[in-house]
């Protein structure tokens, strides 16, 4: 929750990264924003990175801090984007599947986008699984593009190879070497 704050509220960060404002008062701000919610530990941090003008690194501090502590406790992220919530069933045959793959306890997050027409995006570290009836079309489509654009040049080429013969017959010489 901490870090939805800042990271979606530029002037929240930008108020408490600014020099014009004394510290006092920046703490003030964190205090009524965060009160109760976070421990006496974590408000120091934000206070200090406030007091440094360093409220803008909190984001970024934040995700490393959530990928060593993954590393370190065997945790893998996992997105999972589908036109309609999955059930449970579902769900935990995904999360049972992903965890024997990579032998990692996962962590779901679920998103609904209702232009992948059906089928499912599974997102982890570095590899996109998708399986999504908009990912099919679109691969179908750059495979008809790719094809028209060959057939294109195929054809292309082909004229080139016309009008340089008919050019050579009208300069009556072969623009093939002759056998020996």
């Amino acid at each position: 929750q901490v870090n939805d704050i800042f990271s979606g509220n530029e002037e929240f960060v930008k108020l408490l990264s600014s020099p014009l404002i004394n510290d006092t008062d920046k703490h003030s701000i964190l205090d009524k924003t965060f009160n109760g919610k976070i421990s006496d530990l974590f408000f120091d941090f934000i206070c200090v990175l406030s007091d440094k003008g360093r409220a803008n690194a909190f984001s970024g501090i934040y995700d490393e801090f959530r990928n060593m502590y993954n590393d370190k406790m065997n945790i893998l992220e996992v997105n999972v984007t589908t036109t309609e919530k999955m059930s449970d069933g579902i769900r935990e045959k995904l999360i049972e599947k992903l965890s024997s793959v990579t032998g990692k306890s996962v962590l779901l997050s679920e998103k609904i986008d209702r232009s992948l027409l059906g089928g499912i995006i599974v997102r982890y570290d570095n590899v996109e699984i998708d399986s999504s009836v908009k990912g099919k079309l679109d691969k179908l489509k750059k495979q008809i593009v790719f094809l028209y654009l060959f057939e294109y040049i195929n054809v292309v080429a082909q004229i080139a190879v016309k009008i340089v013969e008919i050019a050579a017959k009208k300069l009556q010489c072969s623009v093939r070497p002759k056998a020996r």
